[in-house]
């Protein structure tokens, strides 16, 4: 195996050997495949890869006829559903926060079945999922499936729209209904700069017994108000980001970092490179002293610069983690 591949990639190669479904296997050798060094000296392990794929896909059980069964397996450092009754901009969001080119038209259903899409934040992807309009005449219970396995709901309507509270009354008994109501929540107003929105904002914003939260405005239109969209999404994921580097390398690789939960230890992450550092990890330097700043345009080039020239500091298993770490493990 090629000596020049990411830690992330041996990381992937164990979760493989753990993986229960043929899903889960594609979806983790596919992650090995994107994130693999593309040189001719990785050509037969690509190659291996992707007949890997193919033999998984190919195994992949037929859907039985006239059942109607959706799933999504989630991808990325989160998976983030779009919902909201008809016509409210579902799929304009979805094309407004990703590379998606999901149909838009000005009748219901125009969205049939769910669909994904990656965003990206900054150097990492958060998967999205589109769904059909969810109403009192439409909610079947793969479409609360959906819901229920999401990290986080974007619930979106009609700002111009003159019934907008009676939609999110609606939509509101619905969760109730399936007990979804304290699941983490964005409520968006679309259309912001249309018609009566604004007049129709002040009105869901006097609190009621069914508006008694925030309704953020945006625009898929006029990109209002995405770019605190993506932040707000990241930051109630309440993950992190932590880059590892060997002890033979400069930097580590920014382009791929280890996507952890808030609060995670050194040895979580140190199991999640390989299942035998959790037994033979000594310490780790966390290099402090680096800064990572992003391009204007969120590209994958990166800039660090020094703070201080003070030594890596020495740190042990229980080591709480932050976003932007850089780590060196020694076992």
């Amino acid at each position: 195996m090629p000596a020049n591949l990411p830690p992330q990639f041996y990381a992937l190669s164990m979760k493989l050997k753990e993986a229960a479904s043929n899903d889960e296997k594609i979806s983790i050798l596919e992650e090995m495949l994107r994130i693999s060094p593309k040189h001719k000296g990785t050509e037969n392990l690509q190659k291996d890869l992707k007949t890997k794929i193919a033999k998984l896909k190919k195994q992949r059980p037929k859907r039985i006829k006239g059942k109607t069964i959706y799933s999504i397996k989630k991808e990325g450092a989160g998976q983030v559903v779009i919902s909201g009754p008809a016509n409210s901009g579902k799929s304009s969001l979805l094309n407004a926060l990703t590379n998606a080119n999901a149909k838009v038209a000005p009748y219901p259903f125009t969205t049939k079945i769910p669909q994904p899409a990656m965003m990206t934040y900054e150097n990492i992807l958060i998967q999205l999922v589109d769904t059909p309009p969810l109403s009192p005449e439409f909610s079947p219970p793969w479409l609360k499936e959906i819901l229920k396995a999401a990290d986080i709901l974007l619930a979106v309507f009609d700002l111009s729209k003159g019934n907008i509270i009676e939609e999110i009354k609606n939509f509101k008994e619905i969760l109730d209904d399936w007990n979804l109501s304290e699941k983490k929540i964005i409520f968006l107003g679309n259309k912001v700069d249309l018609g009566k929105a604004k007049e129709n904002l002040k009105k869901i914003r006097v609190p009621t017994k069914w508006v008694q939260y925030e309704i953020k405005p945006i625009s898929c239109f006029q990109k209002i108000g995405l770019k605190e969209l993506k932040k707000e999404i990241f930051d109630l994921l309440e993950i992190i980001r932590v880059y590892t580097k060997s002890h033979n390398q400069d930097l580590p690789d920014f382009e791929h970092p280890f996507i952890m939960k808030k609060n995670s230890r050194l040895i979580d992450l140190a199991s999640q490179i390989h299942h035998n550092f959790t037994f033979s990890f000594k310490y780790a330097k966390l290099f402090n002293e680096l800064e990572i700043h992003f391009t204007s345009d969120k590209s994958k080039i990166y800039q660090i610069f020094k703070k201080d020239s003070k030594k890596p500091q020495i740190i042990g298993k229980d080591y709480i983690l932050r976003d932007g770490d850089v780590v060196e493990i020694y076992t």
